[in-house]
């Protein structure tokens, strides 16, 4: 089983609506694992070089660019052809009736001429108006996976150290970084 940390927040609003107050777990993440490490992992299971590994995990990286430019949606998958990640181009953008309305009016402020309009149009959605990024999402299959095999610890921050409570039969284990994670029998 994998060790899956997460610390609790509290959230306390600025009003007093009663039934606000909550609690609500949050990821710890340990590290990032950069190309170099990757592909060292990747060759610990296979018989390529870790160099010739890195080179491929750059190839990737740079074809989803630039596949993703020309509005692909990059599938990656196990040796089953189960999709794992799906990366895609995504655009967000909108344009409403009282967002025409104000600009209409304020170029009649300027141009007595231009019209006021109090009516979107499909027209004035323009490119200027989108946000593009790219998303992703996880194949079902390997989030159930994950979510099956993972074993969640509870992790204390404060200001001197990390402590990890056994919730799932785990132990804590000294991490170094911002603390030591030490084992919290109380589970608080």
């Amino acid at each position: 089983m994998s060790k899956v940390k997460y610390r609790v927040r509290e959230y306390n609003p600025t009003t007093q609506n009663q039934g606000s107050h909550s609690y609500y777990a949050e990821v710890v993440i340990n590290n990032e694992i950069d190309n170099s490490e990757l592909a060292k992992k990747i060759a610990a299971r296979t018989g390529f070089k870790s160099y010739e590994c890195q080179a491929v995990i750059a190839a990737i990286a740079d074809i989803v660019f630039e596949e993703t430019l020309e509005s692909n949606r990059i599938s990656l998958s196990d040796e089953n052809g189960t999709k794992f990640v799906s990366i895609y181009p995504r655009v967000q953008g909108s344009v409403s009736d009282l967002d025409i309305e104000r600009e209409t009016t304020a170029q009649h402020a300027e141009d007595p001429l231009v019209q006021i309009r109090t009516r979107a149009e499909e027209a004035d959605l323009t490119p200027s108006r989108l946000t593009w990024n790219l998303a992703s999402t996880v194949g079902i299959k390997f989030s159930k996976e994950f979510s099956l095999k993972k074993q969640a610890q509870k992790v204390k921050v404060t200001s001197a150290d990390v402590t990890v409570s056994d919730d799932e039969g785990g132990s804590g284990t000294n991490q170094g970084g911002n603390g030591t994670l030490v084992d919290d029998p109380d589970g608080d």
